[in-house]
């Protein structure tokens, strides 16, 4: 089945990254892309690239993220870790999701797959795995995985041109080892102003807490995450402005500080 799932998503990026030009097939509705840089009490340790792709009745999101962490003999490990989501074009709720982890030489892969009631949740480390078969929550699902921050911006693009003080999110966590649905309760703080690159930026702001964490986001007037702050650790994702995207990739510094020790617990 998850060779199946594979084949199948692995076509959607395909088609998401060089969509059919032919005469007889419809090209697919333009998308966008940006970059997110990660900081951690302000140094640079982590870029993020993602691609949109609206699809018709699919939006499909690819991500890629990059970072090094650094041991205490100064040692690097590199961890690359790449996504594909589908979701409904219309409200963003889950349709697939696979994500794919290299880090200190092994390959972890995620996936969900959503049904009626049930859905099931995979997960293979270096080629071995299980996958089970769980009680789906009811409503719109939205994925969180650790180091993929494009999934934030997904939440952030649901709530585009929406009037309301509170709403529930309902949440699919994907733990090292396990799969949890906290609920998520989302605040409007309403309209604010941001300085992007020297340049002041009309956005909206919103709080983000589940049981486990409390962050504070901002969007532009397409939804589009514009910053994610957690205040308690140091967390700064900040999105590239195009122009500054277009000039070449921010290169973060490859040295976090030095309480930050390379582990497979730290990459999850």
């Amino acid at each position: 089945m998850r060779r199946t799932l594979l084949s199948f998503l692995a076509a959607l990026v395909l088609v998401a990254l060089h969509p059919a030009r032919g005469a007889c097939a419809p090209a697919a509705a333009a998308g966008d892309s940006s970059e997110l840089v990660v900081f951690e009490n302000d140094v640079p340790v982590a870029t993020e690239q993602n691609v949109f792709q609206n699809m018709g009745d699919s939006l499909v999101v690819v991500a890629t993220t990059h970072r090094s962490f650094q041991d205490e003999r100064g040692a690097k490990h590199p961890l690359q870790k790449s996504m594909l989501l589908v979701v409904d074009s219309r409200d963003l709720g889950l349709i697939h999701y696979l994500s794919t982890q290299d880090f200190n030489g092994h390959q972890i892969i995620r996936g969900l797959i959503p049904g009626d009631t049930s859905m099931t949740y995979y997960i293979e480390m270096d080629g071995g795995g299980n996958a089970d078969r769980v009680v789906q929550p009811p409503g719109r699902l939205f994925v969180m995985d650790s180091q993929m921050f494009s999934l934030f911006d997904v939440v952030s693009r649901s709530l585009a041109r929406k009037t309301f003080t509170t709403r529930r999110v309902q949440l699919l966590a994907l733990l090292p080892d396990s799969l949890a649905s906290p609920l998520a309760t989302v605040t409007a703080l309403g309209a604010d102003t941001l300085l992007v690159a020297g340049k002041k930026q009309k956005v909206q702001h919103y709080t983000f807490e589940d049981p486990s964490a409390r962050f504070e986001l901002w969007s532009d007037s397409q939804g589009r995450l514009v910053r994610l702050v957690h205040p308690g650790s140091g967390l700064r994702v900040e999105r590239v402005p195009t122009a500054a995207a277009a000039a070449g990739p921010a290169k973060p510094a490859h040295k976090p500080p030095a309480t930050r020790k390379a582990s497979a617990a730290t990459a999850h």
